[in-house]
């Protein structure tokens, strides 16, 4: 077991999905082992690794099953009877869950589902941390502050069942920290020139709320008894279209008549395609070369909307010859800001759909001193760059 003032190799804050992700990926490449041999530590605030908050959402994910068991499907077909590779890991490629999600291909498949199977990787995950004494897990502790020092970083830790505090200190730390969308945020928000929470007070509720898990029921009894329910969801999101598609496939007792449901959205919604000529083909041409992926050539890899979203923007905006979802109405703000506000006054409820803000714990200078980090600066700045590096406020 590491011991109190030995550096870590790595400390990881948050055991969710992206506090596993380097672990896995040092599986794949065979180097866990000897990571975990130079003393890893992660710190998560529940009793268990890797699901996070994903399977609390009642909602099909926008990543295909595929995507969720591919970490371990891969390793088992470019490593099993090559090395013969027998891992805590590698174990869960042939478990019913694992199967069913690999059996969806490239189709989606239930939140709750694959929080489930990130659970069974977490505790696979713990399991072979344990067998390595210089690493460990330390559920039910939250990380409060992490500071700059001469050989890497020390992070305070707290025992939440104790109330104890202890110092880990780390060559290299790595944030795993989620998101949230804070009401503060929302209290600032305005929406064709008019503050939101003013204009809508008492019929305002935000996507995550509406997407996790009682929340559709709590829509549900808002508006079952209306005979023409009118909802506004404000935002052009993954999130934004994902409370779309949930309200009106997923709610038998509310009954949306023509233009019920708007999605009230500033930017382009933009679509993913596999690759260029599949977009070409269904008449798809609003993109540019700098937004097809060098390497897998796909349009809008990660910007574009996938699965029950996408099917539902397309029908929304008659893409490829489909035929339009008469219950929904996109308008574009900015281009009609007087009707954009008749349709928020009309409106039996409003859901702001309007992105998440990155956790993150406070940071501070070898000195003490606080470092504001970019994502503190203002509502639209992240708190990572594109190669993952955390960035203060000066970038």
């Amino acid at each position: 077991m590491w011991k109190q003032g030995q550096y870590l190799r790595l400390v990881i804050v948050g055991g969710g999905p992206a506090g596993l992700a380097p672990l896995l990926a040092a599986h794949r490449d065979g180097a866990l082992g000897a990571l975990l041999d130079d003393g890893v530590v992660i710190v998560e605030q529940s009793t268990r690794l890797g699901s996070g908050s994903i399977g609390g959402y009642a909602i099909n994910s926008d990543s295909s099953g595929r995507t969720f068991v591919d970490c371990l499907l891969r390793d088992v077909a470019e490593t099993q009877g090559v090395r013969g590779w027998d891992t805590e890991l590698t174990r869960l490629a042939d478990h019913p869950l694992t199967r069913r999600l690999a059996d969806a291909g490239d189709g989606t498949v239930a939140l709750r589902d694959a929080g489930q199977f990130l659970g069974l990787v977490g505790e696979a995950m713990a399991r072979t941390i344990a067998a390595h004494p210089a690493s460990s897990v330390l559920t039910t502790h939250h990380a409060t502050s992490i500071t700059r020092v001469a050989g890497g970083w020390s992070v305070r830790v707290r025992d939440l069942a104790t109330g104890a505090e202890r110092t880990l200190l780390t060559r290299h730390a790595v944030l795993a920290t989620g998101a949230e969308q804070p009401v503060g945020r929302l209290a600032a928000e305005t929406v064709a020139g008019v503050n939101l929470v003013q204009r809508c007070a008492g019929r305002l509720l935000q996507s995550g709320d509406v997407l996790s898990a009682g929340g559709l029921q709590h829509v549900a009894s808002l508006l079952a008894a209306k005979p023409d329910p009118r909802v506004v969801i404000v935002g052009g999101s993954t999130s934004a279209a994902s409370v779309a598609h949930a309200l009106l496939h997923r709610l038998p007792e509310v009954r949306f008549g023509a233009g019920g449901l708007t999605l009230m959205h500033r930017r382009e919604l933009r679509i993913y395609y596999p690759d260029r000529a599949s977009a070409l083909a269904e008449g798809y041409a609003e993109w540019t070369e700098d937004d097809v992926c060098p390497v897998s050539g796909k349009v809008f890899r990660f910007a574009g909307f996938r699965l029950d979203a996408r099917e539902l923007v397309m029908q929304a905006r008659g893409v490829g010859g489909r035929p339009p979802e008469p219950r929904l109405r996109l308008h574009r703000l900015g281009t009609d800001d007087a009707g954009a506000e008749g349709l928020l006054d009309a409106a039996d409820l409003v859901i702001a759909a309007l992105g998440y803000r990155p956790r993150a714990l406070p940071v501070h200078d070898r000195n003490g001193k606080p470092i504001t980090l970019l994502s503190q600066t203002g509502p639209q700045q992240p708190l990572v760059d594109g190669q993952c590096r955390v960035l203060d406020g000066a970038g």
